[in-house]
């Protein structure tokens, strides 16, 4: 049966992402098996790299710890394991002369014991420990899985997937055994930037402790930031006062500089290192001030000024004392600082949510977390039948709960957390996850593909969309569909599968409602077509569908099928091929004139407009004026995406007849202004609204 109109009926509130009868059946749940995983732990698994060169081959002491468990390898050969912390092992080991290769796998369980590892090598003429921001003997590590054993012999230093090792985190004075007489480092690396191992818990942003901030950053002397043992500068005796500076293209919170001398054994050490330094710090190259001084230098491999952390942006190191005959050769300074980094994520392993190999409809999320201001927290997801083969990541989630929308039914689901901080030392942290999925499916497959998939921004396009649907025996059938719309559309005709009837329809500016007379339950495909304009560079026409009585709903996946005709994979993704129209339109108070005396009837007015020809969420801010031009009241600031913000009760203006204060204006006329904030221009529109009692 072929089904054709040409107006519209009803509207839906533009700002929700699914209609209201999709949304209810998760809260009303269903009468099939719910079910939630919840997580409030997490792991990770680090693996480290050493190459130890002892002068000759012997008998040597190989002490170790790290969080939360480890197992230890020499050379290729598996050594050692343990699983408590608290406890410093002793392995007796064989040293070859020359090159030997210590390899750590290690599991941290997320149970905030800290974070990393130390280690101590002992022999008769030398000794190894773990240490971090060396230029010789280094300590690597890698977050990506070793699938065979090379990792344990290789060099990994140029290794894209290998990366230096920084401080890590243990509490000393738990570990019974451990004397410290080589003040070995506590070293660890983060996969993705992520701590799993604070006291605290949950997922944080790794700690810039023990990172070298000024690591090839701007400086008038880059070979001393380059982290390469073998370029440096040299400091002739008449160099007192001389300068390395350096620009860390932010204000940080730094605490510590380092100073590291060239040299290949002590008596070069000796010989090669300054005798006094000064650091200086500064936010703008011309108020600087001193935060430390050096002289008398007992260390000369490595010297540090320790002071109070301070924010600065410019750092300089300068020599405050020569020796009158010898130069000092200076191999890299160093800027360590205390917080967070800006920025990192955490992508979890395959889940089967604890049903293997069953199909499951993903439902909802929900999760706990601290996010402070200035910082964000958001949730992906992805889906997959095999683990491998995954979709696309949804959209980041920011609020919970949310509704999860990802390919389904499927076996597996992923999640990835992106963390992030404009603040140095404070950053957001996901204490506990839960996703709620159940057996409950609709439908086997679900698929949509639109026609054209290139379209004019702000051009009325007429577009086709297909909705692909396959069954099982026990699947539940579809009764209700939503499309997500780009725009308003004109609707022109629905065809539906063989055999079905529509028997109701309900469109507005974010989708499309169809309601099937009879459940959906044979394979076949829903046909629609309409007219619609292009408001952003890309929009992707999604689209879910309910069971009878909206008990359960399930997500769509994009069709990538090569067309048979085109040869063209299809999608259901339209991109703009030009640009007709203005960023901001139609923008007009409904109704204009309103009164807000509390009868119930035109209480209220909505300030609808339309946004086009924006890619990203852009600042729109929304007044109410005199006709003077003084604020009366503010009603929106925020960012909004591209799209039609028409409906009556859902749009980010909506205007009760009160001011800022709280209290009804008099009767008269009023500006309304809508204004969009680009990054170098703005458009704004100002129009007229009556209040009358």
């Amino acid at each position: 049966m072929r089904w054709t109109r040409t107006d519209q009926t009803g509207k839906s509130p533009p700002l929700q992402l699914r209609p209201l009868l999709l949304a209810a059946a998760l809260l009303v749940g269903t009468t099939g098996r719910a079910e939630e995983w919840t997580v409030d732990q997490w792991e990770q698994t680090v693996y480290y790299r050493h190459t130890l060169n002892a002068p000759e081959e012997g008998s040597a002491l190989l002490r170790l710890t790290a969080v939360d468990e480890y197992e230890v390898f020499l050379n290729g050969e598996a050594i050692g394991s343990d699983d408590n912390w608290t406890t410093i092992e002793e392995y007796p080991v064989e040293l070859k002369r020359r090159k030997n290769e210590l390899a750590v796998r290690v599991v941290n369980r997320g149970r905030g014991n800290g974070s990393g590892l130390v280690v101590e090598v002992s022999a008769a003429a030398q000794s190894w420990v773990s240490t971090f921001g060396a230029l010789q003997n280094v300590w690597y590590w890698s977050g990506e899985p070793q699938e065979d054993t090379g990792w344990l012999t290789k060099d990994v230093s140029r290794l894209g997937t290998w990366q230096q090792v920084q401080r890590g985190q243990l509490d000393r004075t738990g570990v019974s055994g451990w004397s410290d007489t080589l003040q070995a480092d506590v070293i660890a690396g983060f996969p993705g930037g992520i701590d799993i191992g604070q006291p605290t818990g949950g997922l944080s942003l790794r700690s810039v402790k023990g990172e070298n901030l000024a690591f090839r950053l701007p400086s008038n002397r880059p070979e001393v930031f380059d982290g390469r043992p073998n370029t440096g500068w040299t400091v002739d005796p008449t160099e007192l006062n001389a300068i390395a500076q350096v620009d860390l293209l932010n204000r940080r919170l730094i605490s510590e500089v380092r100073v590291l001398t060239q040299g290949r054994n002590a008596d070069e050490f000796v010989q090669n290192t300054l005798r006094g330094y000064a650091v200086q710090v500064s936010n703008d190259q011309f108020g600087w001030s001193e935060v430390g001084v050096l002289h008398g230098i007992e260390q000369p491999e490595r010297t540090a000024i320790a002071f109070a952390p301070v924010f600065a942006r410019y750092l300089q190191v300068i020599i405050a004392e020569v020796d009158a005959v010898q130069r000092a050769k200076v191999a890299e300074i160093q800027v360590l600082g205390s917080g967070v980094a800006p920025a990192g994520s955490f992508v979890s392993a395959p889940l089967d949510l604890g049903r293997p190999g069953e199909r499951k409809n993903f439902t909802s999320v929900r999760w706990g977390s601290q996010v402070p201001n200035g910082t964000a927290l958001g949730l992906q997801f992805r889906s997959a039948n095999d683990g491998s083969t995954w979709s696309d990541w949804s959209a980041p989630m920011h609020t919970s709960p949310a509704l999860l929308q990802v390919p389904e039914p499927r076996t597996f689901l992923q999640y990835r957390v992106n963390l992030e901080t404009q603040i140095e030392d404070a950053g957001p942290r996901l204490d506990s996850l839960i996703v709620d999925f159940t057996d409950q499916i609709p439908a086997s497959l679900v698929r949509g593909w639109v026609e054209p998939n290139r379209a004019v921004l702000g051009r009325d396009t007429l577009f086709t969309y297909r909705l692909e649907l396959d069954f099982s025996a026990d699947d539940l059938g579809v009764e209700k569909v939503h499309v997500a719309l780009p725009s308003q559309i004109e609707l022109a005709e629905i065809v539906p599968p063989p055999g079905m009837e529509i028997a109701a329809t309900t469109a507005s500016s974010t989708a499309l409602d169809i309601v099937l007379a009879e459940p959906w339950r044979q394979a076949g495909t829903l046909e629609m077509r309409f007219r619609g304009r292009l408001l952003s560079n890309v929009f992707q026409f999604r689209a879910q569908v309910a069971s009878p009585d909206g008990g359960a709903t399930l997500d769509a996946e994009e069709n990538i099928e090569h067309d048979p005709d085109s040869g063209q994979p299809r999608s259901w993704e339209v991109s703009a091929s030009g640009v007709e129209g203005p960023l901001l339109s139609h923008v007009r108070p409904e109704p204009q004139v309103f009164s807000p005396n509390g009868d119930g009837i035109n209480d209220e007015t909505a300030i609808e407009f339309t946004l086009a020809r924006i890619s990203e969420p852009q600042v729109v801010e929304v007044d109410v004026f005199d006709v003077q031009g003084r604020p009366v009241r503010a009603l929106y600031a925020g960012l909004l995406s591209a799209g039609e913000y028409v409906a009556p009760t859902s749009v980010p203006g909506l205007w009760d007849g009160g001011n800022d204060a709280g209290e009804l204006v008099a009767p008269g006329l009023y500006l309304v202004r809508v204004r969009l904030l680009l990054e170098r221009e703005e458009e704004s529109r100002l129009r007229v609204v009556a209040v009358v009692y």
